[in-house]
């Protein structure tokens, strides 16, 4: 072993490890070695770091949100108040619209019809009749837009129905379905008579029975029938396409059922037709009908 320590060999490699070990210092101090606790402090303390400042943005985030809360609420109610004026406008230029084409709908039967009287404003279905199931609706116009009890309500498709309440602001409708609503009707081909006679078995598949057809009348498939006309509801006004006629029961007559030209269900909108030549207001039809009993009971 003295002699190792003694020898060449050895000399040699204490003097590469004493370079090592020189090389090893100065780059220590080089690389800021001196800084090894800081770099341990550091590494520990980062994750807080890192911690506080989320936690502080967090907090300037949400001092300033509660900070501006108040503004942030007028110019929302702003927003709201911008949407609704909008929506109402919308709304308003829907119903200009409804009511252009309701006014061009009148001004072509009128154009036909030069005699008869409108409501002095186009009127929309307010609300359906609780329980009807015949589709009875009450529009929002009434007697001080001229509105009488039976005057005939319609669209440009056809009738819809007759006025049976009155009340100065709004009017109730029973549809051309109710089997309250009577009007005498013809089939335009053949010039055949019938009255509008409904029945409720019939009226829930949204089809009109017209009964009193005499029983040799040319009535088919694919009739037109139209108003008839009388003291009470004008003439010529559709109502609907003949798809079916029957024997009636008695032996004496046959019924028609009438597809109806327009949806009862699905009204919006009506025009409600307040007079014409030839017609008798109530009073007068009243007048007429004691005139009428009077003479019966004379003879």
């Amino acid at each position: 072993m003295r002699e190792f320590v003694q020898s060449i060999r050895f000399k040699i490699i204490l003097g590469i490890l004493s370079l090592l070990v020189g090389f090893m210092v100065w780059a220590a101090l080089d690389a800021g070695a001196a800084s090894a606790p800081e770099m341990l402090l550091n590494g520990i303390t980062a994750p807080f770091a890192r911690a506080a400042t989320i936690i502080s943005s967090f907090v300037e985030t949400n001092i300033n949100t509660l900070a501006n809360a108040n503004r942030y609420k007028r110019e929302n109610e702003e927003l709201r108040r911008a949407v609704a004026e909008l929506h109402r406008q919308l709304v308003e230029i829907d119903e200009l619209i409804i009511d252009n084409e309701l006014l061009r709908e009148m001004l072509q039967i009128s154009e036909e019809n030069p005699d008869f009287e409108w409501a002095t404003n186009t009127a929309s279905v307010r609300s359906w009749n609780t329980n009807d199931i015949f589709g009875g609706f009450t529009i929002n116009r009434g007697s001080q837009d001229g509105i009488g009890l039976h005057d005939l309500v319609l669209t440009a498709a056809g009738v819809v129905g007759v006025i049976r309440e009155v009340a100065p602001h709004y009017a109730r409708v029973s549809t051309v379905l109710s089997t309250e609503t009577t009007i005498g009707v013809v089939a335009v081909r053949g010039n055949v008579d019938g009255v509008l006679q409904n029945d409720i078995a019939y009226a829930r598949d949204g089809l009109l029975r017209v009964g009193y057809i005499a029983r040799d009348a040319d009535i088919r498939e694919g009739d037109i029938i139209l108003t008839r006309g009388s003291t009470m509801y004008p003439p010529n006004q559709f109502i609907g396409e003949v798809v079916s006629v029957h024997d009636d029961p008695n032996g004496m007559s046959k019924y028609a059922l009438i597809q109806p030209g327009e949806d009862v269900f699905g009204l919006t909108h009506v025009l409600v037709i307040t007079g014409f030549n030839g017609r008798l207001e109530l009073d007068d039809l009243n007048l007429s009908l004691m005139e009428a009993e009077a003479e019966e009971e004379l003879q």
